[in-house]
């Protein structure tokens, strides 16, 4: 049983939404030099990180379908 929810937890969905849960909790805290909320500090990079994976996934597509129309001998 323990090995089936680790699974489960160790899935790419469950991962992300345990990240994601993780960002708002620690987002609460006060930053210890201004006294607003962390979610204010590391949520623009937070941005910047998920624009640059998906920017590299789009792109790991776009090169895996161009290379398989082409060991087909295809054209698209």
């Amino acid at each position: 049983m323990i090995r089936r929810m680790y699974k489960r937890l160790t899935t790419s969905t469950a991962r992300w939404w345990l990240l994601a849960g993780a960002l708002l909790g620690a987002g609460a805290l006060p930053c210890p030099e201004c006294g607003a909320p962390m979610i204010f500090h590391f949520w623009p990079i937070a941005g910047m990180v998920l624009v640059v994976r998906a920017l590299k996934k789009r792109h790991r597509q776009e090169q895996g379908s161009a290379g398989h129309y082409e060991s087909k001998g295809e054209r698209g």
